[in-house]
C-alpha cells in the first residue's frame, strides 16, 4: 500500500530563497500543491515565515532568470522558488484617532472565546512601530561598542593628544573636566542599550575607549584600562540615580520602596534583563499615562472579539506594550488572570520582536536547521544509556522526510544529550485517553501537550500540539512540536518567566545556540556543545 501511495505522490524538494545570503530547503512530503495559495502556506509553516510574499521562480528559458510563479506547473522537484516580499497597510484605527501601523501578516478571525487560541490567532504580525508607539530601544548591545564622539572641546583635546602619542607614545593625564565629560559620554551611549551592563560589557567599553584613543592608555594598569572600568561602574550608579529621579520604570522598580520591608536592601532581587532582553520594561509612549493606557486595554478586550480586526488589534497591543510591560515584571500576575486580561498576547510572534527585535519563527526554524545536521553528528557519538535513548529518539526520521519530524526529532534528542528528559518539555497522549489526559494536563506548570491518534505513524501528524502553563491551556492547534516550542521560549520572554530547573540547560542552548541571544556567556555544558558544533 505504501509503495502505491508513494508512486501517486512522491515527495518533492525545493529551494527557498528567503534572502540574499539565506536559503532553505523546502520539502513538500505529498509532491506538489494543486495551488499556489497552497504552496505559499508549506512555506510559511516550513520556513517560519510571517510577512507577505509573492513567489517566483528559476526560469530556464530565460537564463536562469526569476520569473513571477503564476502556475505550479511551472515548478518541478529540485526547483529553486524566491521570495519577494511586501507589506500592506493596516485600515483600521486606534481609539482616539491614531493611525494603525502597517501590518505585515493578517491572521483569520479572533475567536470570543479565550479557553485557548489556536495557531491562526498567533499569527498577529509583526508590526512597523508608529512613532509615538516605539519603545525606547531598537537594538541590543553591539558586537563591537563604537566610541561616541565627545564635545567639541575634549574631542580636540583629545585627537592632539593622540597625534602626540602616534609621533612619541606620549600618555595623557585628563584632568576631571575631561575625565568627566568622557565618563558621561560613554555612559548616554551605553543606556542606548541597557541600563544594566555586565562585567564584561564594562570591560568592552572601556577596551574601545583606549582602542579608540591610546593617549587614555593607563601605565599603571595590566590591560591599561582596568581604571577607566572601574570608573565607569561609578558613573553608571550616579546615572541610574539621576534616571530613578526622572522616573525611569527600568530603574525605579528595583528602588528600596518597591522592596519587601523586610529585605529592604539595594542587592536583594534585582530585576533586570538577564536573557538578552532590549525592551526589559520600556517607558510609556510620549503623552501616554497608566490611566490612558488602561483605557485603550479595556477597549481591547472588545476589538478582539471582532472579526478581521487585526490591524486595529495589532496597533492597540504596539501601543499598550509598555503598560503591559510594566504589570508583567512589577506584579508577576497568575498566567489564568493575565490571559483574560491580555487575551491578544498570545499572539507571540510580534510580543517576542517588541522584547528581543528579532523575528522569533524566521530565526527559529533557519537556525535549527542549519544546525541540525552538526547537531545529528554531535548526537551519533554519545554512548551509553543516553546514546541508547537518542537513536530511538531520531528513528522517525529514518522513516519520513517531513521537516517537523525531523526537527522534533532533533530537539528531542537535544534534552537527551544535556541530560534531561524530554518528556518534561513535551507530555505526549493519545486520542483515546480521554478524562485521564485532561487530569493530567490540568497539573501541568510548564510544557507542551500532543494528542495522537493510537497506531499513528510517523508521517501522521498529531490530532492536537498546545502549551500549557499553570495548568492553564493557553495555545492549541498549533500543528507540530517544533512550533509549539519556538511559542513556548516566546511564552517565557513575554511572561518573564524562568526557565523550569529540569529544562535549564536545554532552554539555555534554544536561547543563545539556536537564537543566538547573549550567545558570549555559556554555561560549562552549553559551551562544551557549541565547541562541539564548531568543529
Amino acid at each position: 500500500m505504501y509503495k502505491i501511495v508513494d508512486e501517486m505522490a512522491a515527495p518533492v524538494k525545493l529551494r527557498v530563497i528567503l534572502g540574499e545570503n539565506d536559503s532553505q530547503r523546502l520539502i513538500l512530503q505529498d509532491g506538489i500543491p494543486e495551488t499556489i495559495g497552497e504552496l505559499v502556506q508549506h512555506i510559511k509553516r516550513q520556513c517560519g515565515v510571517e510577512d507577505h510574499f509573492r513567489l517566483q521562480f528559476m526560469d530556464a528559458e530565460f537564463g536562469n532568470e526569476f520569473t513571477n510563479l503564476t502556475s505550479v506547473l511551472e515548478i518541478q522537484d529540485k526547483s529553486t522558488l524566491k521570495l519577494v516580499f511586501d507589506s500592506a497597510p493596516a485600515a483600521s484605527a486606534l481609539p482616539g484617532g491614531s493611525p494603525p501601523p502597517p501590518c505585515s501578516t493578517p491572521a483569520t478571525s479572533w475567536s470570543g472565546d479565550d479557553s485557548s487560541l489556536s495557531f491562526s490567532s498567533l499569527c498577529d504580525t509583526d508590526i512597523l512601530s508608529s512613532p509615538e508607539s516605539t519603545p525606547s530601544r531598537s537594538s541590543g548591545w553591539p558586537v563591537v561598542f563604537v566610541v561616541p564622539r565627545f564635545p567639541y572641546d575634549c574631542q580636540l583635546q583629545l585627537d592632539k593628544a593622540n597625534a602626540a602619542f602616534k609621533e612619541s607614545g606620549t600618555l595623557l593625564d585628563p584632568d576631571v573636566r575631561l575625565k568627566t565629560a568622557i565618563l558621561d559620554s560613554l555612559a548616554e551611549e551605553i543606556v542606548r542599550y541597557k541600563v544594566y551592563p555586565s562585567d564584561s560589557e564594562f570591560e568592552e567599553v572601556a577596551e574601545a575607549l583606549v582602542s579608540s584613543h591610546p593617549c587614555l592608555k593607563e601605565p599603571g594598569s595590566a590591560t591599561g584600562y582596568g581604571g577607566w572600568k572601574v570608573s565607569l561602574k561609578y558613573k553608571l550608579a550616579n546615572y541610574r540615580r539621576k534616571l530613578k529621579r526622572l522616573g525611569c520604570p527600568e530603574v525605579e522598580l528595583n528602588s528600596l520602596t518597591n522592596k519587601p520591608a523586610d529585605k529592604c536592601s539595594p542587592a536583594y532581587g534585582v530585576k533586570k534583563p538577564r536573557r538578552a532582553e532590549v525592551n526589559y520594561c520600556p517607558t510609556y509612549p510620549s503623552g501616554e499615562s497608566a490611566e490612558t493606557l488602561e483605557k485603550i486595554r479595556e477597549t481591547l478586550l472588545l476589538e478582539v472579539k471582532k472579526r478581521n480586526n487585526q490591524g486595529t488589534v495589532a496597533a492597540m497591543m504596539e501601543k499598550t506594550f509598555a503598560h503591559r510591560r510594566q504589570e508583567v515584571i512589577r506584579d508577576a500576575p497568575l498566567i489564568a488572570d493575565f490571559k483574560t486580561k491580555w487575551p491578544a498576547l498570545f499572539c507571540l510572534t510580534a510580543e517576542f520582536k517588541r522584547i528581543t527585535t528579532v523575528s522569533l519563527l524566521p530565526k527559529f526554524f533557519s537556525q535549527l536547521d542549519a544546525l541540525s545536521s552538526k547537531l545529528m553528528k554531535v548526537f551519533s557519538k554519545k554512548g551509553g544509556g543516553q546514546g541508547r535513548k537518542i537513536k530511538s529518539i531520531m528513528i522517525p526520521i529514518t522513516q519520513t522526510d517531513a521537516i517537523d519530524v525531523r526537527r522534533e526529532c532533533i530537539i528531542k534528542a537535544l534534552c537527551v544529550y544535556l541530560n534531561e528528559e524530554p518528556e518534561n518539555l513535551v507530555k505526549e497522549y493519545m486520542n483515546t485517553d480521554g478524562e485521564s489526559s485532561e487530569a493530567a494536563m490540568m497539573k501541568t506548570t510548564f510544557g507542551i501537550f500532543v494528542i495522537r491518534k493510537e497506531d499513528a505513524e510517523p508521517k501522521d501528524g498529531p490530532e492536537d500540539v498546545g502549551i500549557i502553563l499553570e495548568g492553564v491551556q493557553v495555545l492549541d492547534e498549533l500543528g507540530n512540536v517544533p512550533l509549539a516550542v519556538g511559542m513556548l521560549f516566546a511564552l517565557v520572554y513575554a511572561l518573564n518567566l524562568s526557565y523550569p530547573p529540569e529544562l535549564r540547560y536545554t532552554f539555555e542552548a534554544l536561547q543563545k545556540l539556536i537564537m543566538e541571544l547573549d550567545g558570549n556567556r555559556l554555561s560549562k555544558k552549553i559551551q562544551t556543545l557549541k565547541t562541539l558544533l564548531a568543529r
